[in-house]
């Protein structure tokens, strides 16, 4: 797993506790899930008993969509039957409720293929879109305290054609002045977005939008790889290292979820039903490890095509005869709500400044590296438009230890989101890239990046073979590469130290 530890001082090279913790947890885990019980479940009279299902789950938060085209399918025309059905009964059952606002409806789009009163991702008219959040916001703000505008409007996908950061961010400051008109106490929450692409958000910094929304929602989705292969400790790194420019905020994961099957980012069906139920605990100790408060399971029930559920299909989306493997999973997560179990960790140390080690180049056009106090000293300077890094090649790598399940780098940031990267030689000659996470504000942290068998957890910058990481492997290159393309500028990063983790005995 992949995570930060901050600090004011290097930390001391011994046995090290694991999961390593992003700042720690920040508070108890808020266990959630996407239920869409007032878009999806088919029958309003009898919305009792999902709500129900829900809550015998043990979850705390439910996500639930207020689709604009359900609930003003024509102008003055309101429909709150499904709505009022949906949040009321998931009120009796004690459960509170992130209510998502939009996507648009047709008659209120520029888009004249639109049908007038179905769904439309393209941009609304943001006069319209406002009178139907005021409306929303005014009939249920005594059942919802917690408000997201638009869901993942940086997906070419929910907004059409293309992401468009300038119309979101003043979509977002219009209708979240709005929100707090009604009703002061709302909190807003940033539609979800990819955590590892930080350019959206970034955008939406700078077109002045920082102070619209209280909480940053992410959708940090790494199916089919692993929990531990997608590094999902490490998912709001980035997200985390923006906000230190602009002001600090709550990160929550409004959707994070595997399937069972073949689905929309895993058409092979590479994960089955007991290993999605696996890797729900471990996303949700991975994410809260890595700072996150809340996580929100996408789904309660599988689509027809797309069973990321807990729950099958089984005979329509009333059914709910035929819970999976991961409804168990789930249970038992909210039963412990406990700090997952210290596991003892053997490092070896592989590199730090006091090593006579000797590196390709330690002076490049874009780049340097000298000793420094024991530290190594990295600077590094990006011009271009396009992707700038700097690669520092050991001249003899370093082998791995064969029980070497992770790679550590206790490093100084220098606050410019950077991503920091290792380079690994294998038997054949093949070189691998791995990355080891974002180098965050200017304090001591250690990153943490899990060394796996599986071929998927890889890139290969480097040599022909068989794509595969054939064991042993070694430190071949550290390597500073640019958080995002159009980046430049000046920084340097000080590493005091690179080890490897094993499983202790």
């Amino acid at each position: 797993m992949a995570g930060i530890l901050a600090g004011d001082a290097p930390a001391p090279r011994w046995l090290i506790t694991a999961p390593i913790a992003v700042r720690g947890p920040i508070g108890p885990l808020a266990i959630g899930i996407n239920s869409h019980l007032a878009t999806r479940y088919p029958d309003a009279a009898t919305m009792p008993i999902p709500a129900a299902i829900v809550a015998d789950l043990g979850v705390q938060w439910v996500r639930e969509d207020l689709h604009w085209h359900r609930i003003q399918p024509q102008p003055g025309v309101w429909d709150w039957v499904f709505t009022d059905a949906a949040l009321y009964s998931l009120r009796r059952q004690r459960l509170q409720v992130l209510g998502v606002l939009g996507p648009a409806v047709g008659w209120a789009t520029p888009d004249p293929t639109d049908p007038p009163n179905l769904i439309s991702f393209a941009p609304p008219d943001e006069a319209a879109f406002v009178a139907y959040a005021e409306a929303v916001v005014t009939r249920y703000r005594h059942l919802v305290k917690h408000w997201q505008i638009w869901n993942e409007p940086d997906q070419a996908a929910f907004w059409r054609p293309a992401p468009d950061p300038v119309r979101y961010t003043r979509l977002l400051i219009k209708t979240a002045q709005a929100i707090r008109a009604i009703d002061p106490s709302a909190t807003i929450v940033l539609g979800g977005i990819n955590p590892f692409d930080t350019a959206f958000l970034r955008a939406i910094a700078e077109y002045g939008g920082w102070n619209a929304f209280d909480v940053i929602a992410i959708h940090p989705y790494v199916d089919p790889l692993t929990p531990d292969e997608g590094n999902l400790i490490a998912a709001a790194d980035g997200v985390r290292a923006l906000a230190a420019r602009y002001g600090p905020k709550p990160i929550w994961a409004t959707e994070v979820g595997w399937a069972s099957g073949p689905g929309d980012r895993d058409a092979l069906g590479l994960t089955n039903a007991a290993q999605q139920a696996a890797y729900l605990a471990q996303a949700y100790r991975a994410l809260w490890q890595g700072g996150v408060s809340h996580v929100f399971w996408y789904m309660l029930k599988d689509d027809p095509h797309n069973p990321y559920g807990l729950f099958a299909y089984g005979s329509g989306r009333a059914d709910f005869s035929r819970p999976k493997p991961v409804a168990d999973a789930m249970r038992q997560l909210a039963a412990t709500l406990a700090d997952p179990p210290t596991r003892l960790t053997s490092a070896t140390l592989l590199l730090d400044g006091s090593q006579p080690v000797r590196w390709q180049r330690p002076a490049q056009p874009n780049g340097s590296l000298q000793p420094d106090n024991g530290f190594l000293h990295f600077t590094y300077r990006f011009t271009t438009r396009e992707n700038d890094y700097v690669a520092f090649e050991l001249s003899d790598p370093i082998p791995l230890p064969a029980e070497t399940t992770a790679l550590a780098v206790q490093l100084y940031g220098d606050g410019n989101g950077h991503r920091l990267r290792l380079w690994l030689r294998d038997r054949e000659g093949e070189v691998f890239s791995v990355t080891a996470g974002v180098m965050g504000p200017p304090a001591w942290q250690t990153l943490i990046t899990p060394v796996s068998r599986r071929p998927a957890h890889y890139e290969r910058v480097a040599g022909s073979g068989n794509r595969r990481p054939d064991w042993p492997l070694a430190l071949h290159a550290v390597v500073i590469d640019d958080e995002y393309d159009r980046w430049s500028g000046l920084g340097e990063v000080r590493i005091a130290w690179i080890e490897a983790l094993g499983e202790a005995e």
